[in-house]
């Protein structure tokens, strides 16, 4: 497994300086407090990382100093200007990936879960299975949604909009990387159906999974806290 974290939006550089990936949850910083309570965590060494971040000077001393001691051999990508979403930005960390690495993880790493997911067993059982989409039970605006139909499978993602109680936990687990490229490839085709304000989240790169033909495995998470939010225990 390989996981992917795009770090490199406008907001993660606070105003007093500071990253967003620092701020104090649950009595560690919300990087690793996020990161480090996923069920795969003890199975990723930490080289199996790739961080993309903006370039600023804040977001290198960071990489260089807490990034580092936190992660050591992870892969730091840089991007001299934002990209068009997080899901464009995250292609600079599959850059980085192998084309024999197994299921690829790409984690916003700002909402807080608890799940037993085992992504490798999930696609191990249904060779069909092109993604898999952790969830929990909201009607917010605020987050992407997955829509199931009546025999309960994912037949649709939409960011803000929502179109189920099913809302996206954060998380995007896909079976490979060339999986995720044929998905960034549909909604790059689409664009303005899949795009939110002009940008190309990760949700839904779903679609693109379901149009090749894939399915895209529900798995329910519990006990969130959505640190963006501001639900900071």
């Amino acid at each position: 497994m390989r996981v992917i974290v795009p770090l490199a939006g406008p907001d993660f550089i606070r105003p007093d300086g500071s990253v967003k990936a620092e701020l104090v949850v649950q009595g560690q910083p919300m990087l690793r407090a996020a990161l480090g309570s996923r069920p795969w965590a003890v199975e990723v060494a930490p080289e199996r990382y790739a961080f993309v971040m903006a370039d600023r000077p804040e977001t290198r001393a960071f990489a260089s100093g807490p990034l580092t001691r936190w992660y050591p051999g992870a892969a730091h990508v840089f991007l001299g200007q934002y990209s068009m979403g997080a899901a464009l930005s995250a292609l600079a960390g599959v850059a980085t990936s192998g084309a024999d690495e197994g299921p690829l993880i790409i984690d916003l790493a700002d909402i807080l879960y608890v799940s037993d997911l085992k992504p490798r067993a999930v696609f191990s059982r249904d060779s069909k299975c092109g993604a898999i989409a952790l969830a929990f039970q909201s009607t917010s605006p605020s987050y992407s949604y997955l829509r199931l139909d009546q025999d309960g499978r994912v037949v649709e993602a939409a960011e803000k909009r929502v179109i189920s109680t099913n809302a996206s936990a954060g998380t995007y687990v896909f079976a490979d990387a060339s999986v995720y490229l044929i998905a960034v490839a549909h909604a790059l085709r689409d664009f303005d159906g899949q795009q939110h304000n002009g940008l190309l989240y990760v949700c839904p790169l779903f679609n693109g999974v379901l149009a090749a033909g894939y399915n895209v495995h529900l798995a329910p998470v519990t006990d969130v806290v959505d640190i963006k939010q501001g639900d900071i225990l």
